[in-house]
């Protein structure tokens, strides 16, 4: 899963790079609650390529419950249009 860091990119900088940026929505995950499950790991991962040092990679299989987990712990920031 693709992400950035807050400490480099506000949430409105984060939608601009989408190729559709009203398709997406915009949340918050906390890092600390990501790796509290199964298999998740987060690494940041800058791209050079698109001069961008929020990228950050959640790393690991999001099975079902995983995915239940994650939008648990997920609070929307920029609703999709």
């Amino acid at each position: 899963m693709s992400t950035d860091w807050q400490k480099y990119a506000r949430p409105e900088d984060t939608r601009s790079r989408a190729n559709k940026p009203e398709d997406n929505a915009i949340i918050q995950i906390i890092v600390r609650e990501v790796c509290q499950i199964a298999d998740q790991v987060v690494v940041h991962t800058p791209d050079p390529k698109t001069n961008n040092r929020a990228h950050t990679d959640v790393f690991g299989e999001k099975t079902p419950e995983a995915r239940l987990k994650l939008s648990r712990i997920s609070k929307i920031i920029i609703p999709q249009l």
